[in-house]
Formats: C-alpha cells, sequence, structure tokens
C-alpha cells in the first residue's frame, strides 16, 4: 500500500465533517457499525448543518436523533425500532415499509433517494490497500462506493472480515483515524420455559448441515443452545455471540461435502466482542454487501437453508404479522420476507416463524382469529410454512384454510382455543 496516499487523506474528526454541506443525505452503517467519531462531530457541527437526512436501518443507539436536533438531522429508515417510532409523527423519522434487501437500489445513484455521501467505519488497511467494514457490511459498503463523498472513521478495534467487505483507499476522500470499543449489542431479554419450550421444537426442524438464518433476541438465542448436538450447522445473513459457542461445541463441525465451505455468510454482525474477536480473519467467515445476502435467490442457491423469524402475531388463515401493534408501526420487515423466500427455494429448505402463543403479559394470544384493523400483513399466508410456539408445530404447507386454522388452534394458549374455534366455525362460510 502507498502509505504517503493514506496519511494525505487523514483529518480531524472536525475538518473532515466539514465536508458535509446542508441539504445533503448520508448514508451510515447498522448497529455495531456505527461510526461514533463521526457521529459526535457531525452532531457538534448541528449550527452549520441544516436538513441533513441519514439514511440507515436498525441502530443500538441514535444520538443524532435526540432532543433539540430535528432542524438539523433527521432518519430515512427501512427499520422502525420502538427508540424512534414517537418521531414518526414529526417526521424526524422517515420510515419506508421495504425490504432490506432493496437498500442499495432505493438508495443508490439511479434510486428513488439516492445519496449524496457515506460516512463508514472501516479496519485499518491491509498491504494492499483495502480496509474492511467489518462488523456491518451491508447496504453501507455498495452505497459508499457509489457515493461522491466519502469520510472512513478507520478504527483498529474493527474486525478485518474476508470475502467482498472492504473498500479502498483510494475510494474515500477523507480518513479519520480512532481507537474506541465499537457499539456491542448486549442480550438483555433472557429465555425463559417458554423460550426453551419453542427452541427445542425449532431445533427439531433443523437437520445436520444446515445454514440457518436467525435473529435477536430471546427465542433465537434459545433456538441456538438447542443446537448443541448438531453438526455442520452454518450460518447465513448476521453474526451473533451465540455462534462462538456453538463453534466451541464443535456443532459447526463439517459434515461430508462441507470440508472447504465456509460456515458463517454474513453482511450484519451484531454482538459483543465475542463475536468480533471471532470474525476477525476467520477462513470460517465471510462478510459480504446486502446483494450477495439480503437476497432470496442468494439464499435459494445453499442446501438446507433454514429462516427462522418472529412475529408478533398469527391468523387463522396464516397471515403474519411482525410490524405493527393496534395499527402502530414498532418494527419492520428487514430482511425476513427475502429469507423466507430463500427457504422455499433452497433444496430441503424450511421456513420457521417462532413465537410465544401470548403476549409478554398472557392476556392476549399471538395467534388470532383475524389480523386487527390497520395491521401490517408482512407475510402473506401462501408463504407460511412452520409455525412455533411454546405448544408444538404448525405445518401449514398445502393445508386448506380449515386445516390451517385447526393447527394453528392445535398450538395456540389453551385458554384461548375455545374462541378460536368458535372463530373458526363462523368463518366456514368463507372456508
Amino acid at each position: 500500500m502507498d502509505n504517503l496516499k493514506y496519511r494525505e487523506k487523514i483529518r480531524s474528526p472536525e475538518e473532515a465533517i466539514g465536508l458535509i454541506h446542508s441539504s445533503t443525505r448520508l448514508t451510515i452503517p447498522l448497529c455495531c457499525g456505527l461510526p461514533q467519531t463521526l457521529i459526535s462531530a457531525l452532531i457538534q457541527q448541528m449550527d452549520r448543518l441544516k436538513d441533513v437526512e441519514l439514511v440507515s436501518g436498525l441502530q443500538i443507539s441514535y444520538p443524532f436523533l435526540e432532543e433539540g436536533l430535528e432542524d438539523s438531522f433527521s432518519y430515512r429508515t427501512w427499520q422502525c425500532s420502538p427508540p424512534i417510532k414517537h418521531l414518526l409523527p414529526k417526521g424526524t423519522v422517515k420510515y419506508i415499509p421495504m425490504r432490506q434487501g432493496d437498500a442499495v437500489g432505493v438508495f443508490g445513484k439511479n434510486g428513488v433517494w439516492p445519496v449524496d455521501g457515506a460516512m463508514i467505519q472501516v479496519s485499518p488497511p491491509d498491504n494492499d490497500g483495502n480496509m474492511s467494514l467489518g462488523v456491518s457490511i451491508g447496504h453501507a459498503l455498495p452505497l459508499a462506493r457509489q457515493a461522491g463523498l466519502v469520510i472512513a472513521e478507520v478504527n483498529r478495534r474493527m474486525p478485518r472480515v474476508f470475502g467482498d467487505s472492504s473498500i479502498h483507499v483510494s475510494q474515500v476522500d477523507a480518513i479519520v483515524e480512532s481507537d474506541r470499543t465499537l457499539l456491542n449489542y448486549n442480550m438483555k431479554a433472557q429465555s425463559g420455559e417458554k423460550e426453551i419450550k419453542i427452541g427445542n421444537f425449532v431445533a427439531e426442524l433443523i437437520p445436520d448441515g444446515a445454514y440457518l438464518q436467525i435473529g435477536i433476541g430471546a427465542i433465537p438465542e434459545a433456538v441456538l443452545v438447542a443446537l448443541r448436538d448438531k453438526k455442520g450447522i452454518g450460518f447465513f445473513g448476521m453474526g451473533v455471540d451465540g455462534i462462538v459457542d456453538l463453534y466451541e461445541l464443535g456443532a459447526m463441525e463439517p459434515i461430508a461435502g462441507q470440508e472447504n465451505t465456509p460456515r458463517v455468510l454474513v453482511t450484519e454482525t451484531l454482538g459483543t466482542e465475542k463475536i468480533f474477536n471471532f470474525i476477525h480473519e476467520n477462513q470460517l467467515v465471510r462478510g459480504y454487501p446486502i446483494p450477495r445476502v439480503i437476497n432470496p435467490r442468494e439464499a435459494g442457491k445453499l442446501d438446507r437453508f433454514v429462516s427462522i423469524i418472529s412475529a408478533i402475531e398469527i391468523d387463522l388463515f396464516g397471515q403474519v404479522n411482525s410490524e405493527t401493534v393496534a395499527g402502530k408501526q414498532i418494527s419492520a420487515i428487514g430482511g425476513s420476507f427475502d429469507f423466507l423466500e430463500g427457504a422455499h427455494f433452497s433444496p430441503e429448505g424450511k421456513s420457521i416463524i417462532a413465537m410465544t402463543s401470548t403476549t409478554p403479559d398472557g392476556k392476549h394470544s399471538r395467534i388470532v382469529s383475524t389480523l386487527p384493523l390497520g395491521s401490517a400483513v408482512t407475510i402473506p399466508r401462501h408463504c407460511v410454512n412452520y409455525v412455533v410456539t411454546e405448544y408444538g408445530v404448525a405445518d401449514l404447507y398445502g393445508k386448506t384454510l380449515a386445516e390451517r386454522g385447526k393447527a394453528l388452534i392445535a398450538i395456540a394458549h389453551p385458554d384461548f382455543r375455545d374462541d378460536l374455534e368458535k372463530a373458526l366455525r363462523e368463518k366456514r362460510v368463507g372456508l
């Protein structure tokens, strides 16, 4: 690498952010990849900057949306998480109901909302001048490659991931060096008896040699624990701390035919130093931009690809709502639909909707007769395969509407089954 070219681009945080103008649209990475030094410097220049629109998805923290910054910054996103949903009516958060896999198309140079610039966080350059986006490759890398202005926070603690995860020194306009702990995602929800039962049911559906798409939360954690006796397990989509435990237990040990294949293919990594250290220069791991991962055509190429998706509720026809409560947006589509379709096309693939049978307070069933008015249909009924609660597994594939209803009632909480059966009988005219 030409060290002179690298050094010539080093700026102070203030100088680097000085390259940004008002009325600019900037993309930033997700979650653990948020460039904290650059974001802090951006906020410090709030008096100079007006109408700057940031573009990204889920974040661990949203410092740029704090009270008093409304005139300077807004957020256009495909992931409306609970901490920011109250900003929807104000227009500070601009939620787009879209697949995460469409982010590059929507925000690319030929998209509906093309970005002007990118602020990214990367590893120090290798000998060839390539800097890895490490824990957050996703949309940030391909959009940075198209952006007119790229500011890179080069953090010595960012892991370097093999695959297509890097941007070259020549492709960035300014470099700000840092040495700070990456934002960590620490699991808060603990798996209880219900989640453990669900995890065990899900694990029974997963064969040796499967590639899993798995999210975050108590149920995914329980699933990972239940997989400890499997072999040849791989991961596709997101890296989480639980992967390291399965590796150490031998559950990722390749089966016949897998000897030379990476076991972890990620576009985002959400966790702590545990997973960050694991993915660093690990030949078992490959990192790729969104179009290579959150894409049903790519996931469908994998044998035994299993998608495990959470849900808020499902009706007796099989329609799934993963986004709204009482008609109000609290979550998003994310990559769920892409992964579900990928499982459909994968040889021996399976898609699984996993959820507790009731809301946390136990007062409401998550299997409902009809989705409430105003609910989002995140997954249409014809796409649903397995549904799992703590009461068992409902396989909806190939079933009539009446058969679907009966299968779902069988895994509903017993306190709600009579009402659901009555509702099903009343629906018979339309079945």
